[in-house]
């Protein structure tokens, strides 16, 4: 399930710059901007209507923000421990 909804974010950005190639690089790097920036919108629906996908993400960013903490790196541990918070509401528990 994961890999599908890594190619439906994945797909729209490979596909205009296929196209859109032609038309200058302007058009090119807006269409990819927009589809970049559409995929943390994808990653929260995806774990609001799939909770396990949520659980799933929350114990990666738990471990991954401990392991942040522990080797001093702050910001990154709080960008983690932010990501391990929404994805356990996206999955019901907060």
């Amino acid at each position: 399930m994961l890999l599908i909804v890594c190619l439906a974010g994945l797909a729209p950005g490979i596909a205009t710059a296929w196209l859109l190639r032609t038309r200058g690089w302007a058009v090119a790097t807006t269409a990819g901007l927009t589809v970049t920036l559409a995929a943390p919108a994808l990653l929260l629906i995806s774990m609001t209507a799939l909770p396990p996908l949520g659980w799933i993400v929350a114990v990666y960013a738990a471990v991954t923000a401990a392991r942040s903490f522990d080797d001093g790196r702050i910001w990154t541990g709080c960008a983690w421990a932010t990501l391990l918070t929404i994805a356990l509401g996206c999955a019901g528990v907060l």
